[in-house]
């Protein structure tokens, strides 16, 4: 690394600090904090969106599996394109009506008020987990590239991110994803020509890898089968990406913001993954695979564009951490705090609130990333703790009458509890079926089953709902 990588890094961070910094000056009110004033246009939502979603997860650990694994590894990607589309068509124009921040906060108005505290609990604790592998991708380039230890680069990541998400909210950030979008659009550009060049063009490099390197069912069909329900489920339901839908202006940005990232995610997994093959033959053998784009980084590209490149990564990497925190920040101050702590409390008060809740959500995330080293299995396990488990009650919640309040807390828990047990008692899978699958099954039937069986929801709070 040359004084010209210092230099495009720090022109990135630059950016990323006076964006945030200038985006921050909008924000006066806690609605402008959490939801931008609900007034997101489509450049605005889909841009953020796709950054939020393409993050440093995406890009390391796509990389890092097509290295091992060949092209089959980019459906780590392409899993997210067809959820993308299903819910963008399905249902985020039947959410983004309703008079909610987030999705307990849908559950109580559907069901009741125990099933809110139970979602928020359980999407507090996901989003946490899916924020500490965003802080992990930041660590591990630092490492890889200039030997700094993870824990300093875990520090580096909170300290960029807080800077303009606990002073801007959601204005910041989607300023600022905007900013990364391009960043990062704009060094894959250049890093896949570069490292497919010096690999020796893509007829050298098939004819030094194994066949099956471009086999895309290498995978099989139960595990890319797994993430694409994962997909649905975490996009369905988590604030990270519903926090867009619930700010957008009306339901054609909102649709619009979900096709769009569906789109990027296609060609995203393409590029990334045509880098992790390059790099199996380029640089053979590496031990840790999370570091195969960092070194990509270090041995192909020139000085300059090396700089870029990890702006790259970083960009990746806070585009989702900072929606992340903002995400864990707005179901606290909304469906905690104002709820249960202090109802009455001022615009100024919920605000200095959403600001300090940013700092100790990433204190948690940089414990988990502490604990936890494999990115993919950090992100599976946040949507197995919540998403999978809180899916159907929601869409059964949208299009089924009769589930009620007692079917939809038991089919909650009942997930949790078998997803758990099939992921870490039965090894990942049973009767041929990953965790995430049965989980969601688990929950439909006892949603279904329960509700049948116990009085149907009254009048008045189906009214109460389908007028809102």
């Amino acid at each position: 690394m040359g004084i010209l990588d210092y230099l495009a890094l720090a022109a990135v961070f630059i950016g990323l600090l006076s964006i945030g910094r200038w985006s921050s000056k909008k924000t006066r009110r806690a609605d402008d904090f959490l939801l931008a004033g609900r007034s997101l246009n489509k450049l605005q939502a889909g841009f953020s969106l796709a950054a939020s979603d393409l993050g440093g997860s995406g890009l390391l650990g796509t990389c890092a599996l097509c290295y091992t694994a060949g092209l089959s590894g980019a459906w780590w990607c392409w899993s997210a394109a067809p959820a993308f589309f299903l819910l963008g068509c399905c249902l985020v124009g039947r959410l983004r009506p309703l008079a909610v921040s987030t999705i307990p906060e849908f559950l109580e108005l559907r069901y009741d008020k125990k099933n809110r505290i139970l979602a928020c609990f359980l999407q507090t604790c996901a989003l946490v987990a899916s924020l500490s592998a965003q802080f992990f991708v930041g660590a591990v380039a630092l490492e890889a590239l200039f030997g700094v230890p993870q824990v300093y680069g875990l520090i580096i990541s909170v300290l960029l991110v807080l800077s303009y998400t606990a002073t801007g909210g959601l204005n910041a950030v989607v300023h600022t994803d905007i900013f990364n979008f391009c960043i990062l659009v704009g060094s894959l550009l250049i890093s896949i020509p570069a490292v497919l060049y010096r690999a020796g063009g893509l007829s050298y490099i098939a004819a030094n890898v194994s066949e099956r390197f471009f086999h895309i069912g290498e995978l099989g069909v139960m595990e890319p089968f797994s993430w694409v329900l994962m997909c649905i489920f975490m996009y369905g339901t988590q604030q990270v990406f519903l926090q867009r839908v619930f700010a957008a202006k009306d339901n054609s940005v909102a649709r619009f913001a979900y096709c769009f990232t569906g789109g990027m995610y296609i060609m995203y997994g393409l590029g990334v993954g045509l880098i992790g093959i390059a790099m199996s033959v380029l640089v053979p053998g590496l031990a840790d695979s999370n570091s195969v784009y960092s070194v990509m980084i270090r041995t192909v590209l020139p000085t300059g564009l090396a700089g870029l490149a990890l702006g790259g990564i970083f960009a990746a990497s806070l585009s989702t951490a900072d929606s992340t925190i903002l995400a864990g920040s707005t179901l606290f101050v909304n469906d905690i705090y104002k709820v249960f702590i202090n109802k009455e409390a001022s615009e100024q008060r919920v605000l200095w609130v959403s600001r300090i809740t940013t700092g100790i959500i990433c204190v948690g995330g940089v414990i988990v990333a502490n604990l936890m080293q494999n990115l993919i299995d950090i992100v599976y396990l946040a949507g197995l703790f919540y998403s999978a488990a809180v899916f159907f009650p929601v869409v059964f919640g949208v299009y089924w009458k009769r589930g009620n309040a007692e079917g939809c807390f038991a089919a909650i828990l009942t997930s949790v509890a078998v997803g758990f047990f099939v992921e870490y008692g039965c090894g990942g899978a049973w009767l041929g079926l990953p965790s995430n699958a049965i989980a969601a099954l688990a929950g439909i039937l006892v949603l279904v089953v329960v509700s049948l069986c116990t009085p149907p929801p009254s009048e008045e709070q189906l009214k109460g709902f389908e007028s809102v």
